[in-house]
C-alpha cells in the first residue's frame, strides 16, 4: 500500500508515463495511446537488449524502444529454460500476426525489422510486441488460426479471456493485456515478455546534465533533425503519486523549448534552458521531443535537483512534542545529506538493501535547511537525506494503519499490528 504525505504528488508528460504492471505470465510495460504503432515484430525476453541506428543502442530491460523509419532494427533476447527450441513472436497493431523464430545453441534468438517494415511505421499507435515462452518440449498453449483470424488456447485458457482478446476493437495496448493473461493462464506452463516499440524519423542525443539547484536548466545535444525543427523540453518529476484535484504542478513539473541549428556531417545541434527555480529537490525525467508532428523523434535522461540546505527557509509548524514519546534523538551533524533513490520503504529490519528502505521503528524528522534525519528506536541517526519529492511518497507493510500523533496533523504514525513501525515528523511546513 502507498501513503501520500504532504505535497506528494509526481507530474510526468503524458508520452513519459509508465507504468509497470505485473499480470499472470508477464512483465508488461503500458504507454499511452498516444505513441508509434510498429506493423512487425522483433523478439523479446525478459532480459531485453534492443539494437539500432539511434542515440542509445542498447535497451534497459523492457524499455520502450524507439525505431528509426527507414533503418533495419534488431532485438535480441535470451530463452528462460534451455529445453526451449524455439520461441512465437506476437505482432499487435490492431491487426494481429505471428512468427515461430528458433532459439541458438547459446540459448539467443533474434529478429530483423528491414528498412521498408521501419519506414512504414504508424504514427497514431503504440505496436505491442509479445514474445511467447512455451511449455517444454515447445508447446504453445495460445496460437493464432491465420484461416479463421482468431486466437485460439488450450483447455487451460479461460474462454472469457480469449473473448476479450479478440475483440478487435481494442487498442493494441489492451489486447496485449487480455493475451498476456492468456498465455500466462494457470495450467499453460506459458510464460512471456512485453514491449512497446515507437517509431521515430531522427534520433535526439542529450547531454549529461549535472546535478545542481533549481534555477535555469540548460538542456543541451546533437541530432539528426533538421535545423529549423523546434523542440520541445520538459523536466518532470520521476516519482509518481496520487494528488488533490487542484494540485500545484509547478513544483514538480517545468517546461522550456529551443530549435534545432546546424551543424556539420549531418549532425545538428540544439540548446536551451527551462526554469526550474520552483521545483523541489528530487530526481527527473528530462524529455526532448521534437515539436514537429511531421518529424517525430524524443529522447530523455534523468538529472537531479537539489536545493542547497543553506538557502532553504523554514517555517516552522506546531509539533506537541511531549506526546509524542520518543528516545533523545541524537543528532549527527557528520552525516551529509543524499538524494533517495525512490520512495520511503519500511521493510523488517535486515531487509533494507537500499538507503531509501528503513527498518520498523525508524523516526523521520524533517525540519530546516530542507534536511530529513533519520534514527534508529533507540535516537541514533543512521542517515540524513534531501526533502525531496521521494520523501513525500511511503510504501507501507500489508496490513499496516495510518494516522497521525494525538490529532497533529503534523506527525504521521504508522502501526503494524499495533507496534509503531515508523514516525515522521514535519517541522517545517
Amino acid at each position: 500500500m502507498r501513503v501520500s504525505g504532504p505535497r506528494s504528488f509526481l507530474f510526468l508528460p503524458a508520452s513519459l508515463l509508465i507504468l509497470l504492471i505485473v499480470s499472470s505470465g508477464c512483465t508488461i510495460v503500458q504507454q499511452p495511446f498516444n505513441q508509434t504503432t510498429i506493423p512487425v515484430v522483433g523478439n523479446v525476453t525478459p532480459a531485453v537488449i534492443a539494437t539500432a541506428t539511434v542515440s542509445t543502442p542498447v535497451f534497459k530491460d523492457h524499455e520502450n524502444l524507439n525505431v528509426l523509419r527507414g533503418e533495419p532494427f534488431t532485438i535480441t533476447g535470451t530463452i528462460p529454460d534451455k529445453s526451449m527450441t524455439t520461441v512465437q513472436i506476437w505482432m499487435l497493431n490492431r491487426s494481429i500476426s505471428t512468427v515461430l523464430v528458433p532459439v541458438k545453441p547459446d540459448g539467443t534468438f533474434s529478429f530483423t525489422l528491414d528498412a521498408g517494415t521501419t519506414s512504414a511505421l504508424d504514427r497514431n499507435f503504440t505496436s505491442v510486441v509479445v514474445a511467447q515462452y512455451p511449455a517444454p518440449p515447445d508447446r504453445f498453449a495460445v496460437n493464432y488460426d491465420l484461416a479463421s483470424g482468431q486466437i485460439t488456447g488450450s483447455s487451460s485458457v479461460p474462454d472469457k479471456i480469449l473473448n476479450e482478446v479478440n475483440d478487435k476493437q481494442y487498442y493494441p495496448t489492451t489486447r496485449e493485456d487480455f493475451l498476456s493473461q492468456a498465455i500466462g493462464s494457470p495450467g499453460t506452463n506459458n510464460s512471456c515478455a512485453v514491449v512497446f516499440l515507437n517509431g521515430v524519423d531522427g534520433w535526439i542525443e542529450i547531454a549529461p546534465i549535472l546535478p545542481g539547484p533549481p534555477g535555469n536548466m540548460t538542456v543541451s545535444g546533437n541530432t539528426s533533425l533538421p535545423a529549423g525543427t523546434p523542440l520541445s523540453l520538459d523536466v518532470g518529476t520521476v516519482n509518481t503519486h496520487p494528488t488533490p484535484k487542484n494540485y500545484d504542478f509547478s513544483h514538480e513539473y517545468a517546461e522550456g523549448s529551443t530549435i534545432v541549428t546546424e551543424g556539420t556531417g549531418g549532425i545538428n545541434q540544439y540548446s536551451g534552458t527551462v526554469n526550474t527555480s520552483l521545483l523541489n529537490s528530487g530526481t527527473y525525467f528530462v524529455r526532448v521531443s521534437s515539436g514537429n508532428e511531421s518529424l517525430q523523434a524524443e529522447a530523455y535522461v534523468y538529472a537531479d535537483v537539489i536545493t542547497s540546505p543553506s538557502s532553504q527557509t523554514c517555517s516552522k509548524n506546531e509539533i506537541n512534542w511531549t506526546a509524542l514519546s520518543l528516545p533523545a534523538l541524537q543528532v549527527n551533524e557528520s552525516l551529509q545529506p543524499v538524494l533517495l533513490p525512490g520512495e520511503v520503504t519500511i521493510v523488517p529490519p535486515g531487509n533494507s538493501t537500499r538507503n531509501n528502505e528503513v527498518p520498523y521503528g525508524t523516526i523521520i524528522d524533517c525540519g530546516a535547511g530542507g534536511i530529513c534525519r533519520m534514527f534508529d528506536p533507540s535516537g541514533k541517526q543512521f542517515l540524513s537525506t534531501y526533502n525531496s519529492n521521494e520523501m513525500h511518497i511511503m510504501g507501507v507493510p500489508n496490513g499496516a494503519m495510518i494516522g497521525s500523533a494525538s490529532g497533529d496533523h503534523n506527525v504521521t504514525i504508522i502501526r503494524l499490528n499495533g507496534t509503531v513501525v515508523l514516525t515522521k515528523i514535519n517541522e517545517c511546513s
